[in-house]
């Protein structure tokens, strides 16, 4: 596993392991890689069990490169073990044995989960057993996240032309937590007209129990010394009374204020 500081989840060296077949999604994370400046793809190996293929091929730039397939997670991690994340693009049906299956191997540090629907029993065992492993679980039901200039999960920040408007194909100095995906790039795009753009970006996912929330992540990203503020969707300075949605917020909501409360105390 790629060391870095608790506070970082990706970087410029971070790469994935991407579960399923998805080439248009891959294919954008490289074209990302590529309009950033990184010097090897983030994409590290494809896991596709029904698949006899070794290899799928991409484009990185106007260079055509071979990215290997594999059977199970498993052999992609022994195979690849600097590739600390997860990109879980399973169906709902199978999400919940794909991630728990990452939970397991050491070398995978953060797993991202596209698929909604997962049953809430499961998706709540999930999520204890990435706890008691210290391992990250964003979403179910996300878009994902980025970290601008350095690492794009999947189709997060929609077009290149929209990266480019939003800054964030390097970073800034802002910290994003969203549910919602599409809240997240107009966030994106509000933040770089008003500032200098983001550092980081999560949408923690629609479903009930989300694998990390956004307290979680404030306390993650408060450490961070390349950030200068934090952003939630739907108002942060009235978060207590309006929830995601417009519903009255709950034990969850009343602890994410107090610690921000606490936080900017500290920092005054």
């Amino acid at each position: 596993m790629a060391n870095k500081p608790d506070y970082l989840l990706f970087d410029r060296d971070t790469q994935a392991i991407f579960w399923n077949m998805h080439t248009r999604a891959i294919q954008r994370m490289l074209d990302y890689d590529y309009i950033i400046g990184r010097e090897k793809p983030s994409v590290a190996a494809i896991v596709h069990p029904s698949s006899d293929l070794k290899y799928q091929k991409f484009f990185f730039g106007t260079e055509e490169i071979l990215i290997p397939v594999y059977r199970s997670t498993k052999e992609a991690a022994q195979k690849h073990p600097n590739a600390d994340v997860l990109i879980n693009f399973a169906s709902f049906r199978t999400a919940y044995d794909v991630t728990k299956e990452a939970i397991d191997i050491p070398t995978i540090r953060t797993i991202v989960i596209t698929a909604e629907g997962i049953p809430e029993r499961l998706t709540r065992d999930m999520n204890l057993r990435a706890k008691k492993a210290g391992k990250w679980i964003i979403g179910p039901a996300t878009v994902g996240g980025i970290a601008a200039g350095a690492f794009r999960i999947a189709n997060t920040g929609g077009t290149i032309e929209n990266i480019i408007n939003s800054k964030l194909h390097r970073p800034g100095s802002v910290g994003l937590v969203t549910r919602s995906g599409g809240l997240f790039n107009e966030l994106c795009n509000i933040i770089a007209r008003n500032a200098n753009g983001i550092f980081e970006g999560v949408a923690i996912g629609g479903d009930r129990f989300p694998g990390s929330d956004f307290l979680d992540h404030l306390l993650r990203m408060e450490k961070n010394p390349h950030l200068n503020h934090f952003e939630r969707d739907e108002f942060s300075q009235i978060y207590l009374f309006f929830d995601y949605d417009g519903h009255v917020g709950g034990a969850l909501d009343q602890k994410l204020l107090l610690e921000g409360f606490a936080l900017t105390s500290k920092h005054n």
